[in-house]
C-alpha cells in the first residue's frame, strides 16, 4: 500500500525548512541554468519580468474606459487633438483594434465585454477623447449538437 501519510510528492518536514532558507537570487540562477540546459542559448530576452521591477521601469500604457449598456458597448480613449487624424479604428465581434495609438506605428488591441455587430459602429472626437459606440449583438447563434451513444 502507498504511504499516503508522507504527503506525496514532498516530505513536508524537510521541505518547508529548506524552502524558508532559499535565497531568491540563487533560485533565479538555478532556473536560468536549467532553462539554458534544456533550451540552449540565452533566453533572458524571452522573459519580460527579469530583474527588479521598480516604479520607474514600468511602462504606462493608456487604458481606455470600456463599458456596456443594454444595447451598446462604449469605449472612451484619451487622445490629443494633433494625434486624432492618424488613428484608425477597426473591430471584430470581440475585439477593438486601434492603429497608431498610443504612438505612431503601434497597434493596440482591447477585448470587448460583449459581442458586437459588424455594422453600426460610430466614433466621434469630443474634448480630447475619442468615443466609440459599438452596437451589441443581441442574437447569439446557438448550435445544437447530437450526442451519440
Amino acid at each position: 500500500m502507498f504511504p499516503w501519510n508522507k504527503q506525496f510528492p514532498f516530505d513536508q518536514t524537510g521541505f518547508t525548512k529548506n524552502l524558508n532558507k532559499m535565497n531568491p537570487k540563487e533560485v533565479e540562477n538555478y532556473i536560468q541554468s536549467v532553462m539554458k540546459n534544456v533550451f540552449g542559448g540565452d533566453l533572458s530576452q524571452s522573459f519580460p519580468f527579469q530583474g527588479d521591477l521598480s516604479p520607474n521601469e514600468k511602462v504606462q500604457t493608456p487604458k481606455p474606459e470600456i463599458f456596456e449598456t443594454n444595447e451598446y458597448v462604449y469605449v472612451k480613449l484619451n487622445i490629443s487633438k494633433n494625434h486624432d487624424n492618424d488613428i484608425k479604428v477597426q473591430h471584430t465581434n470581440h475585439q477593438l483594434i486601434i492603429k497608431n495609438y498610443p504612438k505612431q506605428g503601434e497597434v493596440s488591441k482591447y477585448m470587448l465585454p460583449a459581442p458586437v455587430k459588424r455594422k453600426g459602429t460610430k466614433a466621434r472626437y469630443i474634448d480630447n477623447y475619442l468615443e466609440i459606440q459599438l452596437v451589441k449583438l443581441t442574437e447569439n447563434s446557438i448550435s445544437e449538437i447530437d450526442i451519440t451513444y
